[in-house]
């Protein structure tokens, strides 16, 4: 569903302006990532409505983006599965009672996944100089929970360093 309205506005912004940068290919992939995530974060904000947990699942949400954004990882092939499958899980993340031991247990196996594993094709995900430093970036964000101490971020942290491991297959890592 996503795939095809990027596609559809893609091809009327091109139709509008042909001699525009960028293919309509290109287009669509930009306008998708951004209607993937806008759409995730709309569908975060609905579910933890829901449950009653808006701003714990905005927590979800957020700090999963960030460190994902430095340390790569799986991406499913469909935008649209992709924003409701995240959404479900950022509102259910809250709902996960973890004790304190849990929330250091969680940040600490994160940041060993990170450490052993991140960045997944750093290429993709922030072609600049700070490649070379993405790992440690990935990990000072991990480390941040042992300060802040926060269940939410620690299973979100989880949730994101689990799409690291090389354990899935027919996903697409970025």
């Amino acid at each position: 569903m996503l795939e095809k309205l990027s596609k559809r506005i893609a091809t009327a912004i091109k139709k509008a302006d042909p001699d525009g940068p960028g293919s309509v290919e290109v287009l669509t992939y930009s306008i998708g990532i951004k209607l993937n995530w806008y759409s995730g974060l709309i569908l975060t904000i609905l579910f933890g409505w829901i449950v009653g947990e808006v701003l714990n699942s905005l927590l979800a949400f957020f700090s999963f983006v960030v460190l994902r954004k430095f340390s790569g990882g799986l991406h499913f092939k469909s935008l649209t599965v992709c924003a409701i499958f995240s959404a479900a899980l950022f509102a259910a993340i809250p709902l996960i009672h973890l004790g304190h031991d849990g929330t250091l247990l969680l940040t600490a196996i994160s940041a060993v996944i990170v450490l052993c594993i991140a960045p997944r094709k750093s290429e993709d995900l922030n072609p600049s100089g700070l490649d070379p430093y993405l790992k440690w970036i990935s990990l000072v964000i991990v480390f941040s929970n042992f300060l802040i101490q926060s269940p939410v971020i620690a299973l979100s942290f989880t949730a994101q360093t689990v799409l690291l491991l090389p354990l899935w297959k027919g996903g697409e890592q970025r």
